[in-house]
């Protein structure tokens, strides 16, 4: 017997991808609730552990946000004590976001969470499927954008 659940819409992959997606952030928000962070500040937390002072553009673009939608964001954080926004001199246009002591403070939470989930991910995939998932994703984040999709297979 076959445990693996159907997928929607015929395999539809976006729309299973999104499917995963949704379910996935459900359980990091379980996982993360007891932080007293969000999905987007525990997203923003990681990438600025792996690189402070970072623009904040550059911060949007890594937890796949556009940068218009990234001020309520860091307001919020920025509020909480748990960054700090600083011009940045090279380029006054721009903005760069630092940790602060109370935002470096979670960084040993954030990583226990992250492997929590690494950890349960671990229990239910093999090494080998997790492998070739993770070079389907590498594939995936870089399809190409095009105006037009690509003529079909047959000539």
């Amino acid at each position: 017997m076959n445990d693996t659940p159907s997928l929607r819409f015929d395999g539809c992959l976006a729309t299973n991808i999104e499917q995963a997606y949704r379910h996935l952030e459900q359980v990091y928000e379980r996982l993360i609730s007891p932080l007293g962070l969000n999905i987007l500040e525990w997203y923003a937390l990681r990438a600025l552990y792996a690189e402070d002072g970072m623009s904040a553009s550059h911060l949007a673009q890594l937890v796949c946000r556009h940068p218009s939608s990234m001020t309520a964001l860091l307001d919020r954080m920025e509020e909480r004590g748990l960054l700090r926004r600083e011009v940045d001199l090279q380029d006054r246009r721009s903005v760069r976001i630092f940790l602060t002591d109370q935002g470096r403070a979670h960084e040993g939470q954030v990583h226990r969470v992250a492997q929590q989930l690494n950890d349960l991910l671990s229990h239910l995939v093999t090494p080998e499927q997790l492998e070739t998932f993770h070079t389907v994703l590498s594939v995936l984040q870089s399809v190409p954008l095009q105006e037009e999709p690509p003529p079909s297979g047959t000539g």
